[in-house]
């Protein structure tokens, strides 16, 4: 079993911790399978802000003659908007990527981690341990219990903005901050959006007045459906079906080209098997971290998303840098 002074799982904030770790000469492994950079370079905060900015130039032009100026969109390049976007993002998760690989203090598994027993992370065909590990290793889509929805063809926030055409039309099941805003950059570039959700009021975990007025604002925007629950899901030629219900029971049938699954997200918790080592978990399956972002298990620290404090990008960049100052200082 190879040991090393540090182990990070996740190459999101957490490469803040490794950086810091491979400056002090620490021997360093940083695990992650997927794309460096993490959900918000790769699949979140950037993409989508990038997106959005095309559908608020879209949305201006529409409202131009609010300001004494007519103007109209003759086209949208979609193929356009999707090279401008992900021509940024790739090439700056690779570029991460390789400034660890060439750092002589980091070894980078591209692979997918497990917790085999305390301090011990199953990599590939090997294990590793460390006397220190910091789990940084996110959260992924929540999917609901649907009847028929592993049966039909849907998208997440992980997809949906590399989709290689603008669909004609689309349903968002959802109501939170993620569904909105794609629901925004699909619909202000031409998309029939239609977002269904289970309460009465969009971003209902924001102030309850920000939350009213915004719905009211969205309800002109998109084919707005609240206080709704979903009974089926079904494919039906080139579109998809949904059944809904509302609250008085009554039942109908609305359908869309594409399906956006946007109802929240879970921790990777379950994926890592982090309880084989030891650390505690919160009932609804996050790391459980007290004020210094330590686990109950000596030398093993959480941070970001996976320890569901706050899940935003900024928000973990700052416990990965008190988690470094903790752990190294």
């Amino acid at each position: 079993m190879k040991k090393y002074d540090v182990i990070i799982i996740g190459a999101g904030s957490g490469l803040t911790i490794s950086s810091q770790a491979a400056a002090q000469g620490l021997k360093v492994a940083v695990i992650e399978e997927s794309d460096f950079g993490g959900v918000c370079l790769n699949r979140g905060c950037i993409p989508s802000k990038m997106l959005i900015h095309a559908a608020d130039v879209a949305e201006t032009i529409q409202r131009s003659e609010e300001w004494g100026i007519k103007a109209d969109i003759k086209n949208i390049d979609w193929n356009k908007i999707q090279k401008w976007v992900w021509g940024e993002i790739k090439p700056d998760a690779a570029s991460i990527e390789k400034g660890n690989r060439s750092n002589k203090n980091i070894t980078v598994y591209k692979t997918h981690g497990k917790f085999v027993g305390k301090k011990q992370i199953r990599v590939g065909k090997e294990v590793i341990t460390a006397d220190k590990i910091f789990i940084c290793a996110g959260s992924r889509p929540r999917i609901p219990a649907i009847p028929g929805l592993d049966e039909v063809p849907y998208h997440t926030s992980d997809d949906v903005m590399e989709l290689k055409k603008q669909p004609k039309s689309m349903i968002v099941v959802g109501g939170g901050y993620i569904a909105t805003e794609l629901g925004h950059f699909f619909a202000s570039l031409g998309t029939k959006v239609t977002i269904i959700n289970r309460s009465n009021f969009l971003v209902r975990h924001e102030d309850e007045e920000v939350s009213a007025a915004y719905t009211k604002i969205a309800a002109k925007k998109f084919n707005l459906i609240l206080n709704t629950e979903i009974c089926n899901a079904e494919k039906r030629g080139k579109n998809i079906e949904l059944v809904i219900q509302d609250k008085t029971g009554r039942q109908r049938k609305i359908s869309a080209e594409e399906l956006l699954v946007a109802t929240g997200r879970v921790p990777n918790t379950d994926l890592l098997d982090v309880e084989k080592t030891g650390v505690a978990l919160t009932k609804e399956g996050f790391v459980k971290i007290n004020a210094y972002t330590e686990t109950n298990v000596p030398g093993i620290w959480a941070i970001g998303d996976i320890a569901g404090i706050f899940m935003l990008k900024h928000s973990a960049n700052l416990e990965a840098e008190y988690c470094a100052h903790n752990a190294f200082n």
